[in-house]
Protein backbone atom coordinates (compact mmCIF):
# COMPACT_ATOMS: atom_id res chain seq x y z
CA UNK A 1 0.00 0.00 0.00
CA UNK A 2 1.29 3.48 -0.86
CA UNK A 3 1.28 6.21 1.72
CA UNK A 4 -1.63 8.09 0.03
CA UNK A 5 -3.97 4.75 0.53
CA UNK A 6 -3.24 4.49 4.21
CA UNK A 7 -4.05 7.98 4.46
CA UNK A 8 -7.35 7.31 2.63
CA UNK A 9 -7.99 4.19 4.44
CA UNK A 10 -7.44 5.71 8.16
CA UNK A 11 -9.65 8.60 6.96
CA UNK A 12 -12.74 6.21 6.38
CA UNK A 13 -12.58 3.98 9.23
CA UNK A 14 -12.47 7.29 11.42
CA UNK A 15 -15.82 7.88 9.94
CA UNK A 16 -17.70 5.11 10.69
CA UNK A 17 -18.89 4.00 14.31
CA UNK A 18 -16.51 1.25 14.56
CA UNK A 19 -14.11 0.63 17.84
CA UNK A 20 -11.57 -1.51 16.14
CA UNK A 21 -10.02 -1.98 12.88
CA UNK A 22 -7.55 -3.90 11.70
CA UNK A 23 -6.23 -4.97 8.39
CA UNK A 24 -3.20 -7.47 7.17
CA UNK A 25 -1.83 -7.62 3.22
CA UNK A 26 1.34 -9.28 2.91
CA UNK A 27 4.17 -7.76 5.25
CA UNK A 28 1.78 -4.45 5.93
CA UNK A 29 -0.94 -4.59 8.94
CA UNK A 30 -2.61 -1.47 10.23
CA UNK A 31 -4.49 -2.16 14.01
CA UNK A 32 -6.61 0.91 15.29
CA UNK A 33 -8.35 1.15 18.43
CA UNK A 34 -11.07 4.04 19.57
CA UNK A 35 -11.42 4.39 23.37
CA UNK A 36 -13.07 7.16 25.09
CA UNK A 37 -13.24 9.43 21.89
CA UNK A 38 -10.33 11.50 23.63
CA UNK A 39 -7.73 10.07 21.63
CA UNK A 40 -6.57 7.31 19.31
CA UNK A 41 -3.73 4.49 18.82
CA UNK A 42 -2.78 3.47 15.77
CA UNK A 43 -0.46 1.09 15.00
CA UNK A 44 1.12 0.79 11.74
CA UNK A 45 3.28 -2.03 10.54
CA UNK A 46 4.84 -1.67 6.85
CA UNK A 47 8.45 -2.25 4.89
CA UNK A 48 10.72 0.14 5.49
CA UNK A 49 9.79 2.72 2.44
CA UNK A 50 6.21 3.11 3.72
CA UNK A 51 7.56 3.49 7.26
CA UNK A 52 10.03 6.22 6.62
CA UNK A 53 6.99 7.98 4.33
CA UNK A 54 4.43 7.88 7.18
CA UNK A 55 7.09 9.14 9.65
CA UNK A 56 7.14 12.03 8.24
CA UNK A 57 3.61 12.15 6.91
CA UNK A 58 0.63 13.84 8.84
CA UNK A 59 -2.21 11.84 9.62
CA UNK A 60 -4.57 14.29 9.14
CA UNK A 61 -7.40 14.59 6.82
CA UNK A 62 -6.49 12.91 3.41
CA UNK A 63 -8.17 13.63 -0.24
CA UNK A 64 -11.79 12.29 -0.60
CA UNK A 65 -11.96 8.70 1.22
CA UNK A 66 -13.48 5.72 0.07
CA UNK A 67 -16.37 4.04 0.84
CA UNK A 68 -16.26 1.99 4.00
CA UNK A 69 -13.81 -0.63 4.98
CA UNK A 70 -15.08 -4.41 3.94
CA UNK A 71 -14.93 -5.41 7.51
CA UNK A 72 -18.70 -6.19 9.08
CA UNK A 73 -19.90 -2.32 10.45
CA UNK A 74 -21.28 -2.88 14.28
CA UNK A 75 -24.33 -0.61 15.58
CA UNK A 76 -23.54 2.80 15.67
CA UNK A 77 -22.33 3.81 19.57
CA UNK A 78 -24.87 6.60 20.94
CA UNK A 79 -24.26 10.24 20.94
CA UNK A 80 -22.27 11.40 23.74
CA UNK A 81 -25.06 13.14 24.84
CA UNK A 82 -27.72 10.27 25.34
CA UNK A 83 -27.31 8.54 28.45
CA UNK A 84 -24.28 8.17 30.88
CA UNK A 85 -21.35 6.36 30.68
CA UNK A 86 -19.66 3.13 32.77
CA UNK A 87 -15.88 3.16 32.44
CA UNK A 88 -13.40 1.50 32.87
CA UNK A 89 -11.69 2.15 36.69
CA UNK A 90 -8.38 0.64 36.07
CA UNK A 91 -6.34 -0.80 33.35
CA UNK A 92 -6.49 -4.21 32.37
CA UNK A 93 -8.37 -6.86 30.42
CA UNK A 94 -12.69 -6.28 30.08
CA UNK A 95 -14.79 -10.04 30.68
CA UNK A 96 -17.58 -10.37 30.26
CA UNK A 97 -20.21 -12.48 33.33
CA UNK A 98 -20.34 -15.94 32.42
CA UNK A 99 -22.74 -17.38 29.85
CA UNK A 100 -26.44 -15.99 30.01
CA UNK A 101 -25.28 -13.55 32.75
CA UNK A 102 -23.58 -11.33 29.94
CA UNK A 103 -24.57 -7.80 30.03
CA UNK A 104 -26.14 -6.38 26.89
CA UNK A 105 -28.02 -3.66 25.26
CA UNK A 106 -31.55 -3.64 26.35
CA UNK A 107 -30.74 -5.15 29.63
CA UNK A 108 -32.44 -3.03 32.72
CA UNK A 109 -30.31 -2.90 35.62
CA UNK A 110 -30.46 -1.95 39.69
CA UNK A 111 -27.88 0.35 41.03
CA UNK A 112 -24.76 -2.21 42.30
CA UNK A 113 -25.67 -4.90 39.73
CA UNK A 114 -22.07 -5.98 38.51
CA UNK A 115 -21.93 -5.74 34.69
CA UNK A 116 -18.44 -6.83 34.42
CA UNK A 117 -15.28 -7.61 35.55
CA UNK A 118 -12.11 -5.96 34.49
CA UNK A 119 -8.90 -8.37 35.22
CA UNK A 120 -5.48 -5.99 36.24
CA UNK A 121 -2.61 -8.23 38.16
CA UNK A 122 -4.56 -11.49 37.77
CA UNK A 123 -7.19 -9.87 40.39
CA UNK A 124 -10.89 -9.33 39.27
CA UNK A 125 -12.50 -6.16 39.70
CA UNK A 126 -16.11 -5.96 39.80
CA UNK A 127 -17.70 -3.29 38.03
CA UNK A 128 -21.19 -2.51 39.07
CA UNK A 129 -23.84 -0.54 37.50
CA UNK A 130 -23.85 3.07 40.01
CA UNK A 131 -27.77 3.67 39.57
CA UNK A 132 -30.94 1.76 38.40
CA UNK A 133 -30.83 2.01 33.79
CA UNK A 134 -30.93 0.30 31.10
CA UNK A 135 -27.84 -0.64 29.23
CA UNK A 136 -27.66 1.02 25.44
CA UNK A 137 -24.47 0.84 24.34
CA UNK A 138 -21.39 -2.19 24.91
CA UNK A 139 -18.03 -0.83 24.00
CA UNK A 140 -15.86 -3.95 24.64
CA UNK A 141 -15.91 -7.01 24.20
CA UNK A 142 -14.65 -10.21 26.26
CA UNK A 143 -11.05 -10.23 25.97
CA UNK A 144 -10.33 -6.83 25.28
CA UNK A 145 -7.39 -4.44 26.94
CA UNK A 146 -8.98 -1.48 28.14
CA UNK A 147 -7.25 1.79 29.56
CA UNK A 148 -8.67 3.60 32.84
CA UNK A 149 -11.07 6.01 31.97
CA UNK A 150 -12.37 4.49 28.57
CA UNK A 151 -16.25 3.57 28.06
CA UNK A 152 -17.21 0.06 28.70
CA UNK A 153 -20.81 0.81 28.47
CA UNK A 154 -23.85 3.62 28.08
CA UNK A 155 -27.19 3.80 29.85
CA UNK A 156 -30.08 5.69 30.22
Amino acid sequence: MDLKSILELLKAVDETSLNKFELEDGDFAVKMERGTGESKTVYVTAPPQISAQIGSAPVAAPAEAPAAPAAPVEEAAPAASKGKEITSPLVGVFHNLSEGKAVKIGDKLKKGDIVCMVEAMKLMNEITMPEDGEITWVACEDGDSVEYGQLLYNYV
